[in-house]
């Protein structure tokens, strides 16, 4: 679902021996030979014979950029600029694209920027670097943006909504939080999940958020890795939160009367607007399942979703007690798959374009439940279901794995 230029992965069996070809003997042999192999299966064309017979004018080493510290995985991406001496009608493989077409830097960074298409921060900046200087052909390395120490890192993949990687208190094999930045130039400047999970990272959101000006900060639900220092960010600079009665219920019942002590507190409920996002109204969507206080929020275009919890770009979903509602969950995933959002933003992992990730999260669930009763059924105890479904995972993911079975449990017996 991103804008990309063509490409993919240096495979581990990857020729190292050097082309003899010109152009392609100026660089690293792997990378050539990956470039050349990826160049003829996604776009079916043959790049050292282009060179051969002049179509090729030169090939450059663009830039390169390295994924940040907190992805799943590291990649390393080298960009590569192909000067050909016309354009060129490609046999794009269909299974490899779901569109491609030929666009000028400008007009893509202008597509970008109306808030339609999803773009890695890495491909957005070398286009940027060539409607600057359109005959560059060295930017060098572009990851130190990432670079920081005293700041927390920002990503913007879709246009107008900034998501600051926070370091938060949250469930394995995630550790950090989307705290997203919404609003427009015009509007009220919302700070979503702000959720440091020390001091340090606390001052590390400061110091990047000291010039943003927000006028509220915004809780989709009551859990560590959603609210944890929002009540103190709040008195400090002095602005209300957003929240749903229940998360300010849970949370006030957890930590006493006085957590919210000296912070003005906006009870929000379905249909109430929040801010605006290029020019479109953001509302608040009721999303309980996950927790019962949990709220989403989209625009009226509905270009956007962010679902929070309702599914994870990194790891699963847990559906804890007494807080969470295994069949309220399903009810919720059915609800906003009906609303059909271009995208949709977790509040781990990365942007996704449609709600395949929700269908597909609701299959899975479905298809789990079936396993659920059926070894119910035949005797099994929770321990032996957790046993035979959850074989070698992770002993410190077993205790979420045993919540999720019990919350279907629960529904099932709710059911009959």
């Amino acid at each position: 679902g991103y804008h990309a230029f063509p490409g993919g992965k240096i495979d581990k069996d990857e020729s190292s021996v050097a082309f003899e070809t010109e152009f392609l003997c100026e660089h690293d042999a792997r990378r050539m030979r990956a470039l050349q192999r990826e160049i003829i299966e996604e776009l079916g064309y043959d790049l050292e014979a282009g060179i051969l017979n002049g179509e090729v004018l030169s090939v450059s080493e663009l830039a390169e950029a390295l994924a940040p510290p907190f992805a799943p995985v590291r990649f390393r991406t080298w960009f590569y600029r192909v000067d050909l001496r016309e354009r060129i009608s490609f046999k794009v493989d269909s299974g490899e694209f779901a569109d491609s077409f030929w666009s000028s830097a400008k007009d893509l960074l202008e597509t970008f920027r109306t808030g339609k298409i999803l773009m890695v921060p890495p491909t957005r900046w070398v286009l940027e670097g060539l409607v600057k200087n359109p005959e560059a052909a060295e930017f060098g390395d572009l990851s130190q943006d990432f670079a920081e120490k005293d700041r927390v890192p920002c990503l913007e993949m879709l246009d107008g909504i900034p998501i600051l990687a926070v370091r938060s208190a949250t469930l394995p094999p995630a550790t950090r939080t989307n705290a997203l930045l919404l609003g427009d130039a015009d509007a009220a400047k919302l700070l979503v999940d702000p959720s440091p999970n020390s001091e340090e990272e606390y001052r590390c959101l400061l110091n990047t958020i000291e010039d943003k000006m927000l006028d509220a900060v915004f809780l989709t639900h009551h859990h560590p890795d959603h609210h944890q220092f929002s009540n103190k960010l709040a008195r400090h600079l002095r602005i209300p939160i957003i929240l749903s009665q229940d998360t300010q219920q849970r949370l006030t019942l957890k930590y006493g009367e006085d957590y919210f002590e000296n912070v003005e507190l906006r009870f929000a409920t379905e249909n109430e607007e929040v801010t605006c996002w290029h020019g479109s109204s953001v509302r608040v969507y009721e999303i309980p399942g996950h927790d019962a206080g949990h709220l989403g929020l989209a625009p009226d275009s509905l270009a956007w979703f962010l679902v929070g919890d309702l599914i994870q770009g990194i790891g699963t979903v847990v559906i804890p007690s007494p807080e969470g509602d295994m069949a309220t969950y399903f009810s919720t995933l059915e609800k906003v798959i009906a609303l059909n959002p271009e995208v949709i933003i977790p509040s781990h992992g990365i942007p996704m374009r449609s709600t395949h990730r929700l269908i597909e999260t609701l299959k899975h669930r479905r298809e789990r439940e079936s396993q659920i009763l059926k070894l119910s059924k035949s005797g099994n105890s929770k321990e032996e279901i957790l046993e035979q479904l959850y074989e070698g995972l992770d002993p410190r993911l077993q205790p979420l794995a045993m919540q999720n079975i019990e919350s279907h449990l629960e529904k099932l017996n709710k059911e009959e």
